[in-house]
């Protein structure tokens, strides 16, 4: 709108001029030497160079309009390079704004420098002087300034409008380069009125092959500045194609979080010029963090990522650190803009309770304040694992909760009344990394799915019916005495008798450490197996732990290290499965053997039927716990975790 204005005003005012020129020059007689002169003006004007990155031009008429005015004078200088501006819009095919705007400012310029060339220099138009005296120069250099400030500056100030950027800023990056082009122009005309006054009117002919030897060097400059800006934004482009894609397989690594970045990227360059930021090296740095501000997910172990439910403290702990891991990772690149402080601090908050460094207010990068709302209303508005995806009014309302606590308060409140437009469509298109890691994933369901579905049922009589019930007997008739070894023995009387093992383990997830603890083992070399602790996701119950899914024919060397396999008797493999009780995790039931590939698809088969009932039983007897230690009752020794020392 603003731009619009400004271009009306300026063709309105150059009309004004023009109007005003001609009736002044109706009442003077024209010398005849101006039209072989106008004549010279509009054929220059053929000579026009595209300055580069800008949409506008820079014509060689210039020399011609400085002549013009210290010859004839601002008025008929006025009406001269206002046939020649309609000459030009029509052979370039310009639009009616571009044709208004041209046409008001180059009027302007001649009018308002002329006028203030010879209002200095207190002479008449120098064509009816037969010399020239050295005081025309200190005037022709403010009528060669005032003509190029007022023309650049409306140049600048129309692109800025248009383009949403500081008119300074695009001022000094398009326009400052052609001072020496304009204070050439302004010496070449002056050559040129010296020739005409004091040799003669031919000598004007002197002028066309320098100004074309002019126009070709400036071309081929132009051109090779054109060429290069190409050549950047290419490689720009293929910079900005490689980040994009493996910024978008990290994301699709984290199956909760899939496709988020490409619409948090979206968002958020699109929040920043809400926000006024029209720099680009800003708007780069924002467009290029929001791709990468998950990258130290990659040292985040992947069944955290996973999780399908809330994180443990100590599991909070290792995702808070994808946010200086990520910083570390891209400070080895040589961004030309500021990424790693905008992803470094994307989860700081507003009141300085935030982390890595718990900046606060202003001290948080404008960029890291922008993405961390950006970030926030899609997580919500995104469906979870553990719960579905909220509406926009519900998200809102929680980032007006956050408003001045966690999150810069113009900035939610820009966000919030441009949301329904920056927020891009959830049918964008996946680009193909995220289509390639899920594709993977989901061929490994798909197989491991038919393995289970091809897996004959279990045959009644293999004598596994009668040591079912007495699972189930157990899980219906515990009662407040009995204990996690009562589990854990029953368990193994069982269980030695149908697999060949020789030593059996109970695990479970220590949450408030994050560490895999035994709480109960017997057979051969249970005393080893009870003092084992490890991390989710690393070694065989580790990974059991993380993954949910049952491991087969393992080696115990991948727990217990390689002295396993030089124990006598030797646990040289092992069947892991997870028990599983409403959906949580209860423990991991691992069964060793002293020879390798001890167990088969039987032993998982039996293992798949018996784990509900052990876990539900595991469950029980913490259940009671809990209830006795609520009632003030003596319950036994039922603790899962001994007070030793748990190596981690």
């Amino acid at each position: 709108m603003a731009g619009r204005v400004l271009v009306n005003a300026t063709g309105i005012s150059g009309l004004a001029l023009v109007v005003y020129s001609l009736v002044s020059l109706s009442h003077v007689e024209l010398p005849l030497q101006w039209v072989a002169f106008s004549l010279l003006t509009f054929a220059s004007g053929t000579l026009t160079l595209k300055i580069p990155s800008v949409d506008t031009r820079f014509s060689m008429s210039e020399v011609f309009a400085f002549s013009c005015v210290l010859l004839y004078g601002p008025e008929l200088a006025v009406a001269t390079v206002a046939i020649d501006v309609l000459l030009l819009s029509w052979r370039l095919r310009q639009t009616p704004a571009q044709t208004i705007f041209n046409f008001g400012a180059v009027t302007l310029c001649v009018w308002m420098s002329g006028t203030l060339f010879f209002a200095t220099a207190e002479i008449a138009p120098l064509y009816t002087r037969p010399a020239l005296t050295g005081w025309v120069v200190l005037p022709l250099c403010l009528l060669a300034a005032s003509y190029f400030l007022i023309n650049s500056v409306l140049a600048a100030a129309v692109i800025g409008l248009h383009a949403r950027r500081p008119p300074l800023a695009v001022w000094r990056e398009h326009f400052v380069g052609l001072i020496p082009t304009y204070a050439a122009g302004a010496s070449l005309s002056l050559l040129l009125v010296v020739a005409l006054r004091q040799v003669h009117f031919s000598a004007i002919l002197l002028i066309p092959p320098l100004l074309l030897v002019t126009y070709l060097t400036m071309r081929s400059s132009f051109g090779r500045v054109e060429d290069a800006k190409r050549h950047v934004e290419k490689v720009n482009l293929m910079y900005l194609s490689t980040v994009e894609t493996l910024a978008t397989a990290i994301d699709a690594k984290d199956e909760v979080t899939h496709g988020h970045i490409r619409r948090v990227q979206f968002a958020a360059v699109g929040l920043a010029r809400e926000l006024g930021i029209t720099d680009d090296l800003s708007l780069k740095a924002i467009e290029a963090a929001a791709l990468l501000h998950d990258t130290g997910k990659i040292a985040v172990p992947e069944h955290i990522l996973n999780k399908p439910g809330k994180l443990t403290p100590a599991e909070y702990e290792k995702m808070k650190l994808h946010a200086p891991i990520g910083a570390e990772i891209l400070s080895s690149i040589d961004f030309p803009y500021p990424v790693v402080p905008i992803v470094r601090h994307h989860h700081e908050n507003w009141d300085g309770t935030g982390y890595p460094d718990k900046l606060r207010g202003q001290q948080i990068p404008i960029g890291a304040r922008i993405l961390s709302v950006v970030d926030c209303f899609d997580a919500l508005t995104s469906d979870r694992p553990y719960r579905s995806r909220m509406t926009d009014e519900a998200a809102i309302a929680i980032l007006m909760e956050r408003r001045g606590v966690m999150y810069d308060p113009e900035i939610v409140d820009a966000f919030i009344a441009a949301h329904a437009r920056l927020m891009p469509s959830s049918e964008t298109t996946v680009h193909p990394a995220a289509k390639a890691v899920g594709g993977a994933r989901s061929r490994e369901r798909a197989v491991s799915q038919e393995l289970v579905s091809a897996a004959p049922p279990q045959p009644a009589e293999s004598g596994v019916s009668e040591e079912l019930l007495g699972v189930s007997s157990l899980a219906r008739a515990i009662g407040g005495e009995a204990k996690l070894s009562d589990v854990g023995a029953l368990s193994w009387m069982m269980l030695k008798q149908m697999m060949p093992g020789a030593s059996m383990g109970l695990f479970v997830h220590d949450e408030d450490r994050d560490v895999v603890v035994c709480c109960y083992a017997a057979g051969a070399h249970s005393s080893l197996i009870r003092e084992f602790s490890g991390t989710p996701g690393e070694g065989i119950v580790g990974w059991v732990t993380a993954h949910r899914r049952a491991a087969i024919n393992a080696e115990p060397a991948l727990d217990f290290g390689l002295g396993a396999a030089e124990l006598d008797p030797p646990l040289l493999s092992s069947i892991a499965a997870p028990l599983l009780h409403e959906g949580s995790m209860v423990a991991v039931l691992s069964i060793y053997a002293t020879t390798r590939s001890a167990f088969s698809e039987d032993h998982a088969r039996l293992l798949d039927v018996l784990a509900p009932r052990l876990a539900e039983s595991i469950a029980m007897v913490r259940e009671n716990k809990m209830r006795s230690s609520v009632a003030g009752r003596k319950g036994g020794d039922l603790r899962l975790f001994t007070n030793r020392r748990v190596a981690g």
